[in-house]
């Protein structure tokens, strides 16, 4: 009997074939980096999400090349830049080269721009590489590994408050981690949803909420009760909420300036101090608007960075993915911006019910941390979103159902018809 699995066949009276196994060993390794080992891995040093994203991507598209034709991710990602989000991808890039001409520091911003490039490129080749379905044994990694990051750091804060000396990590990791749940966490949610384990996945959330609540940094609060809320609105029309999301999220980005400026005109009329966070944000406008062209335009690609470090911005300014932005890129790289974020939202709302809501619920964190902190402009950040983005659409491939036999005639069974999978041999 012949059972197509998607990607590959298997004949039930011949032997595995070696280039099918070690692809399947090669997937599961690279995805087992993303899933398990990294939300623990990342609390032991700064560097660890750099130096192992790129061996679990680099294996992800190896186990591609193995499994069949070694040129499909590479038609694939091509079909996808053929694309709305795929052109807007393309043109910001572009945009930011052609900022390299009146930037302030060309080579610093040149070599940010082609780090930046390659992880984008590599996380998209993985995400092609990933099979049509992915198994249920590699998937259960991801429930593991959030639960396990989860509770190392709450751990780490109870044997702190009862003054062990147990499980101190380095500084920073911790917030880092805490942050990566925040998305993770509901990916992992999904497989749980999927799998009808609605009990558990309660339990997972309710952990990573802990974590944001009691760890190590108050920047996973905001994130994890925005995710919360647009769980609770999506589930029950996650389509029409993703799209209502995504036009929120664009709106919040090319109105950013409008709002900084009626936070600046605030705190003056009123007199608020020019500590409070409503001046602070409005000081952000006087410099990313200081000439009308560079509103239109931008400063340059890495501008702010070097501005602060110069000591031209006053360190009071806020610093996130939306502000650099606007005074990089100017109003062309926040429209590609929020087209971007509006995709990718849409897009999650048209994941299905079972996904749907925490995809959405994930994205929702993921943006409200871009648009509220400083860490994520740095490189861990960028990494830490295309390991979310490759889990998030591995569970989404995990949901499928396997085809029960077709009803028998006078006591017969009839044969399943070409390309079915029967629930004796199911693909998973």
């Amino acid at each position: 009997m012949r059972i197509q699995t998607g990607d590959r066949s298997l004949t039930n009276n011949s032997e595995r074939d070696p280039a099918v196994a070690a692809a399947a060993m090669l997937l599961r390794l690279g995805f087992a980096i993303f899933a398990i080992v990294l939300p623990s891995a990342i609390l032991m040093s700064r560097w660890v999400i750099v130096v192992l994203v790129p061996i679990g991507a680099i294996l992800i598209i190896l186990s591609a090349v193995l499994r069949g034709d070694p040129f499909r991710v590479l038609r694939d990602l091509a079909r996808s830049l053929w694309s709305v989000p795929g052109l807007t991808g393309l043109g910001l890039v572009l945009w930011a080269f052609l900022s390299l001409g009146w930037t302030g520091q060309p080579g610093a911003a040149a070599d940010k721009i082609f780090k930046t490039v390659g992880v984008v490129v590599l996380g998209l080749l993985a995400i092609h590489a990933l099979p049509a379905r992915m198994r249920a044994t590699n998937l259960h990694l991801i429930t593991i590994g959030v639960a396990l990051g989860a509770l190392l750091i709450l751990a780490s804060v109870v044997a702190q408050a009862l003054g062990l000396a147990l499980l101190r990590f380095p500084s920073g990791t911790p917030g880092r981690t805490a942050i990566m749940l925040t998305c993770l966490g509901w990916a992992a949610a999904a497989w749980l949803m999927i799998k009808d384990r609605r009990l558990l996945a309660a339990i997972l959330i309710i952990l990573v909420a802990g974590v944001a609540l009691f760890g190590p940094t108050t920047n996973a609060i905001a994130p994890m009760v925005v995710g919360m809320i647009v769980f609770a609105l999506a589930w029950s029309s996650p389509e029409r909420v993703g799209t209502g999301l995504g036009t929120l999220a664009a709106a919040i980005i090319l109105l950013a300036p409008f709002v900084a400026l009626a936070a600046r005109l605030l705190a003056n009329v009123f007199g608020l101090p020019s500590d409070g966070s409503l001046a602070q944000f409005g000081a952000w406008w006087g410099h990313a608007a200081a000439e009308p062209l560079r509103l239109m335009t931008g400063w340059g690609f890495n501008a702010a960075h070097a501005a602060r470090e110069a000591g031209q911005m006053p360190v009071t300014v806020p610093i996130s993915l939306l502000t650099d932005t606007w005074y990089d890129l100017g109003l062309l790289g926040a429209i590609g911006f929020a087209i971007l974020v509006f995709s990718a939202m849409q897009a999650a709302g048209r994941s299905g019910l079972e996904v749907a809501p925490l995809a959405l619920a994930g994205l929702a964190a993921a943006f409200t941390y871009a648009v509220i902190a400083i860490g994520a402009i740095q490189t861990w950040w960028m990494n830490g979103m295309m390991v979310f983005a490759v889990v998030l659409l591995s569970v989404e491939r995990g949901r499928y159902r396997t085809v029960r036999p077709r009803a028998a005639l006078r006591g017969t069974a009839q044969p399943a018809a070409p390309g079915e999978v029967t629930d004796g041999a199911s693909a998973r």
